[in-house]
């Protein structure tokens, strides 16, 4: 089975956080883009189906992230959805998720998305508060994104993630937990909750990536960070009030009522297979019967990537811009730090099935070290963190890497 990400990189406009391969785009641009990500799309359909002895690989779940996929017409939409199946099996049951941001959305488009396949929806709201809204850059309000979460169930989706952050700027332990109330208040069947990281090269970098000394000093700066005090209470927050609402905190970020895990992220977390195309976009595939893996990275060059001539064979291998195969280490290595991220953990059957190794064989004084610290958990059938572990998860995944 085979998990397909698909990269949209339009938006309406930057978010002042977001170092995300995205950017507006006119339509003869987004048209030139869509051309040739069909042809990378057939391109791939038919090198995977030569591998696999003329048979179609049967993709289980899609994922259409971006950007803003919702910029997609409905034709749009559905043309995409045509070449993804003519190009592989996709599964009847397949979860095939499409990204959505407020204020790009009508009932009657996400009625065309739902008949073009689409059956669950991961919708960015951030905040429920307008004043944090606004600083994000975001180009929605709190009512706005209520209008979207209506018209997204009245056009029958049974299956919405919400996206929201905390640690923003302004942001207070009670503004935080209003949003938390709000969106639990519409029983949502999954939430993302992240933590805002300031990332290198956005507006935000500009204003709060330096030392905390210097940010509460710098002038320009409109609403200063929560303290590291604060994270912790919101951080906390999260776990208790989703928690007694039903929901299972199933990987670091993520919340899911029963059965409402996301299938698609939990490929990458279990170090599945998974094809990833448009620019930008990241895959994790097998290169051979022996076990081998490699992760492609396709350019980030939206203009180069849509001059692409698909009728050329060469073109699918000079698309990437990193083409790796992974070291025995390095493949260890990332089922251990992925795997950690769920809560379920490391499943000790398929690590030793994969490596030929027992999971304590290579990594039993590192287990050892966080289970007598409160921060990791053991058993015959997993190894996994702890609720403390997960409060430092970065900092413990850094002792699985050489």
């Amino acid at each position: 089975m085979l998990g397909l990400y698909i990269h949209i990189p339009f938006c309406v406009r930057k978010c002042r956080y977001c170092d995300f391969l995205s950017a507006p785009a006119c339509d003869s641009e987004r048209e030139a883009y869509l051309k040739s990500l069909h042809g990378q799309i057939k391109a791939f359909g038919e090198r995977l189906r030569q591998k696999n002895s003329g048979k179609h690989y049967i993709v289980d779940s899609i994922f259409i992230g971006g950007g803003t996929p919702s910029l997609l017409s409905s034709d749009q939409m559905q043309e995409l959805m045509d070449v993804v199946r003519d190009s592989f099996y996709v599964a009847a049951d397949a979860e095939i998720t499409a990204e959505c941001n407020p204020g790009t959305v009508t009932k009657k488009k996400l009625c065309a998305y739902k008949m073009a396949g689409i059956n669950r929806l991961s919708i960015g709201l951030q905040s429920a508060d307008n004043e944090e809204l606004a600083l994000l850059g975001r180009i929605h309000t709190w009512e706005e994104f209520l209008d979207t979460f209506e018209a997204a169930r009245n056009a029958g989706f049974t299956n919405i993630n919400i996206d929201i952050m905390s640690a923003l700027p302004g942001q207070t332990v009670t503004s935080y937990q209003n949003t938390l109330k709000s969106v639990l208040g519409l029983h949502p069947e999954h939430i993302s909750a992240y933590s805002l990281i300031i990332e290198e090269g956005t507006p935000f970098f500009d204003e709060y990536g330096e030392t905390d000394c210097a940010k509460k000093k710098k002038k320009d700066a409109t609403k200063l960070l929560p303290s590291e005090d604060e994270v912790v209470q919101m951080d906390e927050l999260t776990w208790k009030l989703l928690g007694e609402a039903g929901y299972e905190h199933y990987e670091i970020s993520n919340y899911a009522l029963p059965e409402s895990a996301c299938r698609h992220n939990l490929k990458y977390w279990h170090c599945e297979e998974y094809l990833g195309v448009g620019t930008g976009a990241a895959s994790y595939l097998k290169t051979n019967s022996s076990g081998d893996y490699c992760r492609l990275k396709v350019i980030t060059d939206t203009k180069a990537f849509s001059e692409i001539d698909w009728n050329d064979p060469s073109s699918l291998d000079k698309c990437f811009m990193e083409c790796d195969v992974l070291s025995l280490q390095e493949q260890m290595e990332e089922m251990a730090f992925l795997g950690l991220r769920t809560k379920e953990g490391v499943r000790l059957s398929s690590f030793y099935e994969r490596f030929g190794k027992s999971f304590n064989e290579v990594y039993g004084e590192v287990v050892k070290k966080y289970t007598a610290m409160g921060m990791m958990k053991a058993d015959e059938t997993h190894v996994a963190l702890t609720l403390k572990g997960m409060e430092v998860a970065n900092w413990i995944m850094a002792d699985f890497c050489g």
